[in-house]
């Protein structure tokens, strides 16, 4: 048996706190104290629910699914560049959601010419490696990404496909 099904979206975060990750972990620049900006993003009034947290600020509706399920964003940005967000997406899975970590740096009219062009797609890299280190904390920590909800799956597929499963 594959577990019970996955729990519908309906704006609440299931089988989670509410709490982000500590500073720390979503900025990852050990010993550095983040910023009092974002500091004061990470003080949120106690027995609030996850849906009334994630619908105000300092969270932000940064887009939403093929569902048109919202997805919500938490700018925590970093040493470099003060964009990068956590994103809450809604998924269908025993948690209710996946973290992610959006870099919002895309430039879809990049002048690869341009005096800053080579500055500009440094930042991005960084901020990619940046990307990735935060994500692989968060499922080490055992929180919901997608990475791990794709082992998950993967690992389920692979028992239900085995002769010594049934």
């Amino acid at each position: 048996m594959a577990g019970p099904p996955p729990a519908p979206y309906d704006g609440t975060i299931v089988g989670a706190s509410p709490r982000p990750p500590p500073p720390r972990t979503a900025r990852l620049e050990p010993g550095a104290e983040p910023p009092p900006a974002v500091r004061r993003r990470l003080v949120w009034p106690d027995g609030i629910s996850p849906a009334e947290l994630l619908s105000r600020p300092p969270f932000e509706r940064v887009g939403q699914t093929s569902a048109d399920k919202p997805i919500h964003g938490l700018r925590l940005g970093n040493v470099r560049y003060p964009h990068m967000k956590m994103q809450v997406q809604p998924w269908e899975g025993k948690d209710g959601f996946l973290l992610s970590v959006n870099t919002h740096d895309n430039a879809q009219s990049l002048d690869l010419k341009a005096d800053d062009a080579d500055a500009f797609m440094a930042l991005q890299a960084e901020n990619q490696r940046l990307k990735v280190a935060i994500e692989l904390a968060w499922d080490e920590a055992g929180l919901p990404t997608f990475p791990r909800y794709l082992r998950n799956y993967l690992e389920e597929q692979g028992n239900l496909a085995s002769p010594d499963a049934g």
